[in-house]
């Protein structure tokens, strides 16, 4: 029988599948897990970098090669020989690249008991830690935390690192292991910390010693991380799978896990990423954005059973979101219908949607004061799809949209503080403007100064003013090749009033930057940082 070309590509495949079975798939896999799953996800679906299987990615085997042997400049994928000790035999390599071209997404599973048994303790016993931070610092408050994601995602670069905000000393770095992408303070308890890395596992950081007591893997990736308004228990939502743990705070036990799933706007039940979870001191629960199904849950963590109100109809594709001074109402953005929904957390009902541009996203917020009026600021990440960025600003009463504000790009993390005179709006498109911020005066609702702080080849994102707001925080990290082992970026530091770069320190693939005062905070923008 004469083969057409459709069944000689099938054949050929399928002959491409039996010599990965022949190879030993299994094997495969875990070089899989070991040096690609932190960035291209653990189904291979993709995570922060692109699909890696036989139906999303349109690579050849020998482009995959290229790809894992040569890196991919100007992306954070670096050159096969800088991998270091960590490097891959040929025959390795060659297995990966069968991989990924011939075999299809997986549907890994990680349950209630895989948490469980993953949980691993550091410090035996954590009465014997020291009673007060062992480095110098006025107040914890001051305290700012850079993700460091190093080269490879992985390996002894990644960390977290603190500085000082007042004077910029680094004060301490705990390793993560894999890239930390999240990170929540305790609320009554300061010493206390939590990490989420992009491995899925959550870390429980003591800032007195700068060390990890505890960690445990919650899920296979993904990014939420929210710790309760009481302090008794950590949230952690993940990608793969479509799942969120409530974790006991003290020891990361698992308590409680959820299948995220729910009826989208079309009324089809989809599995859902939980692109957000919040606590809110107007409750003790936890808030839960499910993105695919554009619901929004409302857990109850004062009763026993842990019952969920589920909001539907918020949205497409919901993502991230802030709340309302008080704490009662809630801000999501929807990337697909171009809105910001506005939620009633104590009436567990829609109150109004917000016109919000071109694929809108909120990052943790930004609420602001102008002229006796209280603002909130949405940031829209849109890019190849877009005609035109914009920042939109709508009133926080009367939700109506007061102004659009041309940008040079889409833009990610809004930063803003109440005693510093600019919100600053990030660029992340993939051209030179990725490199710039630019400043939102706060009285005129106008970009006053666009600042390039990354040069040309750079992305500058994350920026996170100072407890005080006297400086803040920028990470700078710079693109291509960086297999001479050299930092990728810089933690860039500006004072706040006259945007002055007052230090340079480098950083390897800084990300996002956490400053400590946001435990004591409602809105971002709106701290309470009194003494």
């Amino acid at each position: 029988m004469k083969r057409t070309p459709a069944c000689l590509a099938g054949f050929v495949l399928s002959l491409l599948s039996a010599a990965v079975a022949a190879q030993d798939l299994a094997r495969a896999e875990r070089v899989f897990e070991q040096h690609c799953a932190v960035c291209h996800g653990a189904d291979r679906g993709g995570y922060i970098a692109p699909a890696l299987n036989r139906d999303d990615t349109k690579l050849t085997h020998a482009q995959v090669m290229g790809k894992i042997t040569g890196g991919a400049p100007p992306t954070l994928m670096p050159a096969h020989p800088s991998w270091g000790r960590t490097a891959l035999s040929a025959a390795d390599r060659e297995l990966l690249a069968t991989l990924i071209t011939t075999q299809s997404a997986t549907t890994p599973t990680w349950g209630i008991e895989d948490v469980r048994r993953s949980l691993q303790v550091l410090v035996a016993d954590e009465a014997k830690l020291p009673a007060a931070p062992q480095f110098r610092i006025d107040h914890l408050d001051d305290l700012m935390a850079v993700m460091s994601r190093g080269r490879m995602a992985a390996g002894p670069e990644a960390k977290v690192l603190f500085f000082d905000g007042r004077t910029h000393r680094k004060v301490g770095a705990v390793a993560t292991g894999h890239a930390p992408h999240l990170m929540d303070f305790h609320p009554t308890e300061p010493r206390w910390a939590y990490v989420r890395d992009d491995m899925g596992w959550v870390h429980k950081i003591d800032l007195y010693s700068m060390r990890s007591t505890r960690k445990v893997r919650a899920g296979l990736n993904g990014t939420s991380l929210a710790v309760s308004r009481d302090g008794r228990f950590v949230a952690a939502g993940s990608y793969v799978p479509h799942t969120m743990v409530i974790l006991d705070a003290a020891t990361l036990e698992p308590v409680r896990l959820f299948e995220l799933a729910g009826a989208d706007l079309d009324g089809k039940m989809v599995q859902s990423d939980a692109g957000m979870i919040m606590a809110t001191p107007f409750a003790n629960v936890f808030v839960v954005a499910l993105e695919q199904s554009g619901q929004v849950w409302i857990v109850d963590l004062d009763k026993p059973d842990m019952p969920v109100a589920k909001i539907a109809g918020v949205g497409r594709h919901l993502h991230d979101g802030f709340l309302s001074p008080d704490g009662r109402l809630l801000v999501v953005a929807s990337y697909d219908d171009h809105l910001n929904a506005v939620v009633d957390l104590a009436e567990a009902r829609i109150v109004r949607k917000i016109p919000a541009g071109c694929k809108p996203h909120l990052g943790s917020g930004a609420v602001i004061r102008s002229k006796g009026r209280l603002l909130g600021i949405g940031t829209n990440i849109g890019e190849d799809d877009c005609k035109s960025f914009e920042v939109t600003v709508f009133d926080m009463d009367s939700f109506e949209v007061v102004k659009r504000i041309p940008v040079i790009g889409p833009t990610e993390s809004p930063a803003a503080h109440p005693d510093a005179p600019y919100v600053i709006v990030d660029i992340v498109g993939k051209g030179p403007n990725a490199a710039k911020l630019q400043f939102i005066d706060k009285e005129t609702l106008e970009v006053v100064r666009t600042i390039e702080v990354a040069g040309t080849l750079g992305h500058s994102h994350f920026p996170e003013y100072t407890a005080r707001g006297d400086y803040f925080y920028v990470s700078a990290r710079y693109r291509g090749d960086r297999s001479t082992g050299a930092p990728g970026g810089q933690l860039a530091i500006f004072d706040s009033r006259t945007l002055r770069q007052v230090k340079s320190i480098p950083v390897d693939v800084p990300a996002g930057v956490f400053s400590r005062v946001r435990a004591r905070s409602v809105v971002v923008g709106l701290q309470n940082t009194d003494r």
